[in-house]
């Protein structure tokens, strides 16, 4: 009989992650004791409590009072950080198809607190097209990059941003930009029709992780009357690029 290669100590930590990581909640509501784990694992109590311990010393673990483990919210942190920085990496080739098939000027986005900030752009290299916004930030109430990273977002939560950000909008101007995010759940993009520059449209599309959570935002900008008699085809090319996204950032 062979024998099975021994695992190295990082594998048997990732192990406790994707045990800890994959628990029901119905069945483990509050984490999982040493006992638990070990089951899972097939490995004895005494090794996996010694693992549990340096892991919490790290923090990417956490222990209740009852001495259960769950996995922390510095590991969700750090996770959440790595994804970004993937997702910026795989922009460049992405966004450089979107913007020579399209012919406008793309761009990447994410939540800054409760602005969207451009993190990648790339020119569509016609003399007249939409500004580069690398690193500036902007509202999400008026743009198509905003409504993107809000489409999953309940209405109430969008309205209670709204107040928050722009308390001199009026309610009825709060219930059409909800409006305008609700609609664009079902045909899948955004579309900022000049409510930001009234010479400029943007068409927007969200991207999501593995876990389908909007994570990001792709969308093109460019003048108004290029775009707005082209709105359904250029549509087509944002999402498709948002899925390009989605597919090379699988873990799977």
């Amino acid at each position: 009989m062979s024998q099975q290669p021994a695992q190295s100590g990082a594998a048997k930590m990732s192990a406790i992650f994707d045990v800890l990581g994959s628990a029901d909640a119905a069945g483990f509501p509050e984490g999982m004791t040493v006992a638990e784990v070990s089951r899972a694992l097939h490995r004895d109590k005494s090794i996996v409590s010694r693992q549990l311990k340096s892991l919490l010393d790290t923090e990417l673990i956490a222990r209740d009072g009852s001495g259960r483990y769950m996995l922390s919210w510095r590991l969700f942190a750090l996770a959440q950080r790595a994804g970004d920085q993937r997702i910026t990496r795989l922009a460049a080739p992405i966004l450089r198809r979107l913007s020579d098939t399209v012919r406008e000027r793309s761009h990447l986005t994410v939540w800054s607190g409760d602005d969207v900030l451009t993190v990648h752009s790339e020119s569509s290299r016609r003399s007249i097209e939409a500004d580069d916004w690398v690193g500036h930030t902007v509202s999400p109430l008026s743009t198509a990059s905003g409504h993107a990273l809000l489409l999953d977002e309940d209405p109430a939560d969008i309205t209670a941003l709204a107040q928050r950000i722009g308390p001199a909008l009026s309610g009825q101007r709060i219930r059409t930009i909800v409006d305008a995010v609700v609609s664009s759940r079902s045909r899948g993009f955004t579309y900022a029709d000049k409510s930001f520059d009234p010479d400029i449209i943007g068409i927007g599309a969200p991207i999501r992780d593995f876990r389908g959570h909007v994570v990001a935002a792709i969308n093109i900008s460019g003048p108004a009357y290029r775009i707005e008699s082209n709105v359904a085809v250029l549509a087509r090319h944002v999402t498709a690029a948002a899925r390009g996204f989605q597919r090379n950032d699988n873990p799977h």
